[in-house]
């Protein structure tokens, strides 16, 4: 599925710093979500057979502690857009454009 994602890329980088730990910028993230994200319910993906649904509205808190040890993926219901977290403190954003 990710492999059709048209990634949006901004001055000339896909990958955006969001950074890790203490340094996560949950409000900063939080903010982006909520722009991006026109659903009120989101997928979190850890990987292929552990996903669950979440508020739009925990999505950052819910990807901070995630990223403690893993990658990280938010998705709309129909899969068509999603930010994807890298446990080195960066993420990308994009859709699959049908």
């Amino acid at each position: 599925m990710k492999s059709k994602v048209d990634w949006d890329v901004a001055s000339g980088n896909e990958w955006s710093f969001v950074g890790e730990g203490s340094d996560f910028k949950e409000a900063e993230v939080q903010d982006f979500i909520n722009s991006f994200f026109s659903e009120n319910e989101l997928y979190i993906v850890i990987d292929r057979h552990n996903a669950h649904e979440l508020p739009k509205s925990e999505g950052s808190n819910n990807v901070k502690l995630s990223l403690r040890s893993q990658d990280v993926t938010l998705c709309n219901k129909s899969f068509s857009k999603m930010v994807e977290f890298s446990n080195i403190g960066v993420a990308k954003h994009g859709a699959i454009n049908s």
